[in-house]
């Protein structure tokens, strides 16, 4: 019975799928690289959640075949070793869309409606409330009347599945979409060529790229000084791709609005973080893409792979696909 090993559990669909097809599946006690490999040494297969899967750790699967990530992004697996030890690695596109979208979407309408600080705010002066005689004229004194989405521009960087399903969101909202991407030439989103002519007109930005050398630290302080005061940034991206320290600077002296990140670089991010301590901010834990619609569709998917690549089929979104041929 082929062994396939998960860094993370999966989804209990994904698990059944891959049992009713005669695996044996087992979840690592630890993520860490003397655990995994461990672990890895007889794994025929293994899937892939959020943690890393670097090269002495492929090195150690004698048995391994196929690398197959719960998700998108596979910055977090050594894709050249996998190469080089024959192991193909295949991912999951589109089965978190909507649910990133709508994330990104619910953290436009918390921070331009200022729900936030307006619960902090009831909740403080709790104590106090009667005082202001009314509840519109205590938002009306403390600020905290927000903004609607109609009329204003969201710009998506990243027009991909998620980046396509947000601006139809967006759209709904009467929003003037715009998009930025290096590999979209063709798309119903107006589009611009150069980051430097979005960020000072958009009241939004929503981050859909991956992480990779080009878009390391691609808004850092030069970026941020550019936006408007009053616009919003979001990234349910990568962590990396914005500078954590200079959009804590950014918030805390007022140059943008507000900001909702979902994921961190390193992340965990570190408990001495500037944005914890950062007012007009979201920080949520990675969880843009994973309602339990999203995991049940990831945790199939990427079940489905491994089955698909035993039976001598190419899974439906390869990353090396040439090494699909020499095994």
């Amino acid at each position: 019975m082929k062994k396939v090993l998960m860094s993370e559990k999966i989804d209990d669909a994904g698990i059944k799928l891959l049992e009713d097809n005669g695996f044996s599946v087992t979840t690592s006690p630890a993520t860490d690289v003397e655990t995994m490999k461990k672990e890895i040494q007889d794994a025929y297969a293994v899937i892939m959640r959020s943690s890393e899967l670097p090269d002495e750790v492929i090195a150690a699967g004698k048995e391994l075949k196929i690398i197959s990530r719960n998700g998108t992004g596979i910055n977090n697996v050594d894709v050249d070793s996998a190469t080089k030890h024959n192991v193909l690695v295949a991912k999951v596109n589109g089965a978190n869309a909507f649910a990133v979208a709508e994330y990104a979407l619910t953290c436009m309408l918390m921070l331009s409606r200022k729900i936030v600080n307006d619960d902090r705010l009831v909740r403080a002066k709790k104590d106090s409330l009667a005082e202001y005689g009314s509840m519109p004229n205590f938002s009306t004194q403390m600020g905290i009347n927000g903004n609607e989405l109609r009329g204003k521009t969201l710009a998506i960087l990243g027009v991909g599945r998620i980046g396509r399903q947000l601006a139809k969101f967006a759209e709904a909202f009467q929003m003037n979409v715009i998009g930025y991407d290096p590999y979209v030439k063709d798309d119903p989103v107006k589009m611009y060529d150069s980051l430097d002519e979005i960020y000072p007109i958009a009241d939004f930005i929503s981050v859909h790229m991956p992480y990779t050398p080009e878009t390391a630290n691609m808004i850092s302080k030069k970026q941020l000084a550019m936006m408007k005061p009053n616009a919003i940034l979001i990234n349910s991206a990568r962590g990396g791709i914005i500078n954590e320290q200079d959009l804590a600077d950014a918030l805390n002296k007022g140059e943008i609005a507000g900001a909702a990140l979902d994921s961190f670089r390193p992340e965990p991010p570190a408990p001495d973080n500037p944005l914890f301590a950062t007012e007009n901010v979201l920080l949520t834990s990675h969880i843009a893409g994973t309602t339990a619609e999203a995991n049940r569709a990831l945790g199939v998917g990427a079940a489905q792979a491994i089955v698909d690549f035993t039976n001598g089929k190419m899974p439906e979104f390869p990353v090396n696909p040439d090494v699909f041929a020499t095994n």
